[in-house]
């Protein structure tokens, strides 16, 4: 099953908080109800932890992102047809004055030993 990461910001910190208010209430609920889409899911980061290599180098004491969205699509071709219909473009208009305009889709694949 594909799976989609969307890593983004909002344009500033009290945006943030209206922002993740409105996915609780409208983004969230109306993804989840897509046949294209088997799991949707929003994280916000609220920190970093530490570095995550053995000798670190400029290790960012501020998260990169402030959210990241795991989606699992039944197919990217069925993701990029729901893409396209007027109740997601309106849904795209409607959260995107939120973000920072950097936001990006991103595609991966989960790693299992004997795969």
């Amino acid at each position: 099953m594909p799976t989609i990461f969307a890593v983004y910001n909002a344009k500033d910190a009290k945006i943030a908080n209206d922002y993740e208010a409105y996915a609780k209430e409208k983004k969230i609920p109306f993804a989840r109800a897509l046949p294209a889409i088997k799991s949707f899911e929003i994280y916000r980061i609220d920190g970093v932890l530490g570095p995550g290599v053995a000798e670190p180098q400029n290790s960012p004491t501020e998260p990169l992102y402030q959210f990241v969205a795991k989606i699992e699509v039944t197919s990217l071709e069925d993701f990029g047809l729901a893409m396209q219909t007027p109740a997601m473009q309106a849904l795209v208009q409607e959260y995107s004055p939120f973000l920072d305009p950097s936001t990006v889709f991103t595609m991966g694949h989960r790693i299992e030993p004997g795969a």
